[in-house]
């Protein structure tokens, strides 16, 4: 195997012995360079009439621009775990799922366009204020199977080809000055992730007929259940009895944590929103944080998230949000709530924060929050999604909180995968149930569901359970039946979607 040591953001080789790229400062890695496929999403930046700016300003003055533009898309490029592929003479070109792969390559690569954008607009009010011109730039993405590795003899650099690079280019062209364009396929990857315009068919190079683009206008903090078919919950009978019992018990003040162990797509979030649809109708109140991969090197994200629900601050300015909180902790310590306030995001810029070691202030954040619950009558059910993902900090601050669960009216749930051993698997007296593989008999009642039978002239079609399948549609006006080969190794979440 050929393996080579570089900077995963701008794939230039380290000093001999060193272990962080002299650029960026960012971890180096090995990684194998021969020739691969992969499924990535291609991210391409260029800036707006970039030779009126260099005409207007000279090249020296672009150079001064360009460069600081690029380094503050590369560092948002890193962030959020993608590689800067190479510098384009007025952009830059990004992959994201390549050499890492990464099953969420599409988030992060919406959500690096969209920081692009903001950190181009900063860059943009200095530039303007010092040359008196405008700079701007478009971003297009696209999302497909390209070819990765060394190119060339020499070893010019690791880097992607395919039509899908191509295509991404050809969506950068066709964006508005400021805007982020996405192709059909980038769109359905973060289907309900994204807030999307409406399909535009642009005209592209290479393509006889306009294509479909859509323009990214933002995006939520998770992937939204909406519009999802949701099936009647088949098996799982004991599970959501054992949850059920402790979730009554909670009521009745006896809080529990349960963690939700099992293999993606088992089911963990469909047991979860079942749990949710129960305490509902209970008037229990549910607070949800998501842990995803692209924030678990953010501190504090996961409790943050799980604090703002919980505390009702999401959507109140600052002012409305920051009496809130104090009605809720109304003995707290003074210091402890300006830290409280600035963990919400809800500090006042006016009033400095008190200067304390970060473990000292992360130590007493959780005795404040610990001593809220204990004062909370209300029950409630806490939800940390996909913990695996979980940032060090809010892992932390959890683990301690949770101590003092069993002394409340809160049920607590977190969902992981089996390969997480962190502190939140390990809380005294937590309950653990974990996540099997339906039954023969119970996946065929939950297909049988979800497909339902039909006997009019059918097309029969098989789809096996592997990810390199699609299923084959029916020919036009025909009725296509899908067998679903395997299909008890999937769970509630693969089968549903």
């Amino acid at each position: 195997m050929t393996a080579a040591t570089v900077c995963r953001t701008y794939g230039t080789e380290p000093r001999e012995g060193a272990r962080f790229c002299d650029s960026c400062g960012a971890p180096v890695t090995e990684h194998d360079t021969r020739a691969e496929y992969k499924q990535v999403t291609v991210l391409f930046a260029d800036v707006v009439h970039s030779m009126d700016i260099a005409a207007a300003v000279g090249a020296e003055r672009l150079r001064e621009i360009m460069t600081d533009l690029i380094d503050r898309a590369a560092a948002v490029v890193q962030r959020y775990g993608g590689t800067v592929d190479k510098f384009t003479g007025d952009g830059i070109m990004a992959v994201f799922g390549a050499p890492v792969a990464l099953e969420d390559h599409a988030v992060r690569a919406c959500l690096a366009a969209l920081g692009i954008q903001a950190e181009s607009g900063r860059l943009a009010a200095e530039v303007k204020e010092r040359d008196g011109i405008d700079l701007q730039l478009r971003v297009g993405l696209n999302s497909g199977q390209v070819i990765a590795g060394e190119i060339g003899s020499r070893s010019l650099g690791y880097t992607t080809i395919g039509e899908q690079v191509g295509n991404a280019q050809r969506m950068e062209s066709v964006a508005p000055p400021g805007g982020v364009m996405l192709s059909a396929s980038t769109a359905r990857l973060v289907d309900g992730a994204a807030a999307l315009g409406e399909p535009e068919f642009v005209r592209i190079k290479g393509c006889s007929e306009p294509v479909a683009a859509h323009r990214l206008l933002g995006l939520a903090e998770r992937h939204s259940a909406l519009g999802r078919l949701e099936s009647h919950l088949v098996g799982r009978r004991w599970e959501m009895a054992a949850v059920e019992a402790l979730l009554e018990r909670a009521v009745e003040g006896h809080g529990a944590v349960v963690g939700v162990v099992g293999s993606p797509g088992i089911g963990k979030s469909r047991l979860v929103r079942e749990v949710s649809a129960m305490a509902d109708a209970r008037d229990v109140e549910v607070f949800t944080a998501f842990c995803e991969p692209h924030t678990s090197q953010v501190p504090f994200h996961a409790v943050m998230r799980l604090l703002r629900a919980a505390t009702g601050v999401e959507g109140l300015d600052g002012h409305t949000a920051r009496d809130r909180v104090r009605d809720r902790v109304p003995d707290a310590d003074p210091e402890d709530l300006l830290f409280f306030h600035d963990l919400l995001g809800i500090a006042d810029p006016d009033v400095e924060l008190p200067k304390v070691d970060p473990d000292a202030r992360r130590r007493r954040l959780t005795a404040l929050v610990s001593a809220a619950s204990l004062v909370r009558t209300e029950p409630a059910v806490l939800v940390v999604e996909d913990a695996h993902w979980i940032d060090e900090v809010s892992e932390s601050m959890l683990a301690g909180f949770l101590t003092v669960i069993p002394q409340t009216a809160s049920l607590v749930l977190v969902t992981y995968r089996p390969e997480y051993e962190g502190a939140l698997m390990r809380v005294h007296g937590a309950q653990t149930i974990a996540l099997g593989p339906l039954s023969d008999p119970e996946t065929a009642a939950l297909v049988s569901e979800l497909v339902g039978p039909d006997n009019a002239s059918p097309v029969h079609k098989s789809l096996g359970c592997s990810a390199s399948n699609r299923p084959n549609t029916g020919e036009r006006g025909r009725t296509a039946v899908v067998v679903i080969e395997e299909a008890h190794l999937l769970g509630h979440d693969q089968l549903e979607a």
